[in-house]
């Protein structure tokens, strides 16, 4: 009973655990939005080398979008029907899945300053988000298939 408290096992227990299916989608929706933030802040404006601040404000922007994202979940596609079994998320796997998205935006961060500061590469740089973005996904679709299949997870 601990275990499913904290990882959902079962379709009953998605949006009520820390952890479901879904949270793994949070951390693709960080590198998603941390990707798509910084084309607007960050590469255009600093051909070389990157502040930091930038990168900082790109990041607060991601967890900024994950509330927000959070919030019309449980609000406006609840209302419409759109919510995965109608029901609210708890208190418990809305914090994780925010978390989750600064997760995935504070990875795609660290390595945007690793890859600008040595090899100043747009390119590796995007490749690499777009890449991360795919494993993720792929993750959140098997896991999502093991979920509402009834499979055992672990």
């Amino acid at each position: 009973m601990l275990f499913n408290e904290f990882f959902a096992t079962e379709i009953t227990e998605v949006g009520i655990s820390w952890f479901d299916f879904y949270s793994i989608g949070h951390i693709c929706l960080g590198i998603g939005l941390f990707l798509f933030w910084s084309l607007f802040y960050t590469i255009p404006k600093k051909k070389g080398r990157i502040a930091i601040f930038s990168l900082l404000f790109v990041f607060i922007l991601t967890i900024a979008c994950a509330i927000v994202w959070e919030i019309i979940e449980n609000t406006i596609f609840l209302d419409f029907g759109w919510k995965f079994e109608n029901r609210l998320d708890s208190w418990q796997n809305i914090t994780t899945d925010v978390l989750l998205c600064a997760v995935g935006g504070l990875g795609t961060w660290l390595f945007a300053y690793l890859i600008f500061e040595k090899d100043r590469s747009v390119f590796g740089y995007y490749t690499f988000g777009i890449i991360g973005f795919g494993v993720w996904i792929s993750v959140f679709i098997i896991l999502r298939y093991l979920t509402l299949h009834n499979s055992p997870i672990i």
